[in-house]
């Protein structure tokens, strides 16, 4: 007859050290984690990214854990915890539901690098990753997960930037609000990192019970920072004094009061550290110009197109559609999306289209300056092909060149 262990959920094999206080070791309990969640909040350079790395590298021992990269910071940490790193901007959002579930069904650690993304896609294709893990089978419950969030303000923000970008702000913040609420049960314990509270949306951080709050700077996040650890006005003034590294950690995993601590080094280098102050380079004018290569920049840009760049809303679309190159520029996209993600030169689109070459570089002039396409400076060997905006739309075809 097997032997039956029990595991008294409050021992300290389920407590990792993160930092420490006037006390002793600042303890993390993931149990307790799991079922509270946490949010880390920081003005830029209090170190939250750090103690979010400071905290996967201690927990990835014991849960799998799911890293949700907006800014690329992480891809070394993804490597020293053996996660496997997808690319948002490749997959597809159905591809990203499905790599969430598969993962779960496996105990998979993902870092999910969602950099090269616009705002808007970056939010959608992170709802479709919360789906995927959320929407888990019963079975795969008991594999429990740890999905560590960094900049949680840009995929679940208080506001929208205008009202065609409501719809997406607020698929991002039903997605994460779920994520949060209905985690415990399924098994996720999501971590949030966020610089402004005032960015974040409020119903995402009513759903947290774990704090970690450092160094703040502006008065909105002040004030709701004290009301989640329960500071007076004076307590609440410590917060703009406390050095990089020091956060005032409370919650059911930590402490049931506010205790201040200071979190420790990491193991793997922090990547989104602000550069040391360096001067600039000590070299004539002559050969800065010769470095910029001003003279190729001069040519590139004497078609008068930087203009475009300026317009925006329905003057942009006013100026595309009558600009003499928009035909030309409505085919090319055609022709690319047929090869995506591959690129092709400037003469085989002309060949290709049947256009002269000389609007062929008018044209992809114009989706340059769009951001529709990545191309080069006008020459012999001009190459171009979607921009990865573009190319996350649409399906890949196996078609490998211009017929």
């Amino acid at each position: 007859m097997a032997t039956v262990v029990s595991i008294d959920p409050s021992a300290d094999q389920w407590s990792v050290p993160i930092g420490k206080h006037s006390r002793g070791a600042l303890m993390l309990n993931l149990e307790r984690l799991l079922a509270g969640r946490l949010l880390i909040q920081g003005s830029s350079g209090a170190g939250k990214s750090r103690t979010l790395r400071k905290i996967i590298e201690e927990a990835f021992d014991f849960t799998t854990i799911v890293l949700v990269d907006p800014e690329g910071e992480f891809g070394n940490l993804a490597a020293h915890i053996g996660a496997t790193s997808l690319k948002g901007c490749e997959l597809t959002s159905d591809g990203l539901t499905a790599a969430a579930a598969r993962a779960r069904q496996h105990r998979l650690s993902l870092h999910v690098d969602l950099t090269d993304l616009d705002p808007d896609q970056r939010i959608i294709k992170a709802a479709a990753l919360f789906a995927g893990l959320i929407g888990a089978p019963r079975e795969h419950w008991s594999h429990t997960v740890l999905v560590c969030i960094d900049e949680g303000h840009l995929l679940a923000p208080h506001h929208a930037g205008s009202a065609r970008d409501a719809e997406t702000r607020r698929l991002g913040v039903a997605t994460l609000t779920d994520l949060c609420a209905r985690g415990r049960k399924r098994g996720i314990a999501p971590v949030i990192a966020t610089q402004r509270l005032a960015k974040l949306s409020s119903s995402v951080i009513s759903e947290l019970q774990n704090f970690l709050v450092g160094l703040n700077v502006f008065d909105r996040d002040i004030a709701r920072a004290a009301d989640l650890l329960g500071f007076s006005a004076k307590e609440a003034d410590r917060l703009r004094k406390l050095a990089p590294g020091e956060f005032f950690a409370m919650g059911p995993a930590m402490s049931p009061l506010p205790v201040l601590a200071h979190m420790e080094e990491t193991i793997t280098e922090h990547l989104g550290a602000t550069p040391r102050l360096t001067a600039a380079a000590a070299i004539d004018s002559d050969e800065a110009e010769r470095l910029l290569d001003l003279s190729a920049l001069r040519e590139v840009s004497s078609g008068g197109r930087d203009t475009t760049l300026t317009l925006k809303g329905t003057r942009a679309l006013d100026a595309f559609l009558l600009d003499p190159s928009a035909p030309h520029a409505a085919s090319i996209i055609g022709a690319l999306k047929r090869i995506a993600p591959n690129a092709t030169t400037a003469d085989d689109l002309s060949g290709h289209l049947g256009c002269p070459r000389e609007a062929i570089d008018n044209a992809l002039d114009m989706l340059a300056a769009i951001a529709a396409v990545d191309t080069m400076p006008r020459g012999e060997d001009r190459i171009a092909r979607l921009h990865a905006r573009l190319r996350a739309k649409i399906s890949d075809i196996p078609v490998v060149a211009l017929a």
